[in-house]
């Protein structure tokens, strides 16, 4: 059971929930970038949540599917079609041998997810089959999918599944993420604290899986900081010498140099696969306890649904 890749697209990666635990030895956790629109789909097809599925990034990948299957695509707003025939979001549609889907450009977000009944198989890295591209990690070979590779599907899980229309998550070209305060907010300007949760920022080209680079008016410090390596996290907005952002991502490094400004709070991380170039990036302030509440309402409203399943 296979299905084969007729054109790779921008980039396409076969991920899973990643490999937590790891940071220590500099391997971030990693795994799908927006794990909610992964979950979902897998969802859809029956499959567990964290079934390896593959990542699309902005578009372009084309397939061939080489036995029927049940399949959903879940995430950025791409137009999809197989065999000619537009394909609904978050919706299971079933497939026959020979047909072809092709996936184009995206109209909001960045990255879709793509599930096939039983899951892509590949070989394991520390647990996990996610392609880590720094250090050419899991996937196949550790490289993004390439016109002529030939993925194997395993055996279809369990029963086609919908989603109630309210689960459904909501994107746009505006991503606006609620955010704590980081260790080194308090040595920011008066005036540069005012502005991160006051004007957006814009994704620049500088955007992969590893972190996006932000443009807008610089923000500076009051206090000059003489840094060591310190941890990072996905959701770190770190403020370099010459004041315009890093966010770091599902794929950033595990220490860094910089001041931290801000957090991106838990239940927000999965917002950060959906920034693309040119997307605007607003912060909105979080205090640690109306997080907390935020992330217990967000996993107790997904649990009946998605077994398992955590942001």
């Amino acid at each position: 059971m296979t299905i084969t890749v007729l054109h790779s697209g921008t980039q396409t990666l076969i991920m899973d929930a990643g490999r937590p635990g790891h940071r220590h030895q500099g391997i971030p956790g990693g795994g799908a970038a927006d794990k909610l629109s992964f979950a979902i789909a897998n969802h859809l097809v029956g499959n567990k949540w964290d079934t390896p599925a593959l990542e699309c990034a902005l578009g372009g990948l084309h397939v061939r599917f080489n036995e029927p299957y049940t399949i959903a695509i879940s995430g950025a707003q791409m137009w999809s079609q197989n065999q000619g025939m537009n394909l609904a979001l978050n919706k299971a549609v079933q497939v026959e041998a020979g047909d072809i889907l092709t996936m184009s450009f995206t109209r909001a977000g960045c990255r879709s997810y793509l599930a096939i009944a039983g899951g892509i198989k590949a070989k394991p890295f520390m647990g996990s089959v996610s392609t880590y591209l720094p250090a050419k990690l899991g996937g196949l070979n550790g490289d993004p999918l390439k016109t002529g590779d030939v993925l194997k599907i395993g055996e279809a899980q369990g029963d086609v599944r919908t989603l109630p229309k309210g689960h459904i998550p909501l994107l746009s070209n505006h991503v606006v993420l609620r955010a704590a305060q980081g260790p080194e907010y308090d040595s920011l300007s008066d005036a540069s604290k005012r502005y991160l949760f006051t004007t957006p920022f814009y994704a620049t080209t500088a955007t992969d899986r590893m972190g996006s680079r932000l443009k807008g008016d610089a923000v500076t410090l009051d206090t000059e900081l003489k840094m060591t390596s310190s941890p990072l996290l996905p959701g770190s907005l770190q403020i370099p010498p010459d004041g315009q952002p890093i966010l770091a991502l599902a794929d950033g490094h595990c220490t860094g140099g910089y001041a931290r400004a801000l957090q991106v709070i838990q239940a927000d991380l999965w917002l950060l696969g959906q920034i693309a170039p040119g997307a605007a990036v607003s912060f909105r302030r979080s205090l640690p306890e109306e997080a907390e509440v935020i992330l217990r309402g967000k996993n107790s409203y997904y649990a009946d649904l998605i077994p398992e399943f955590l942001f």
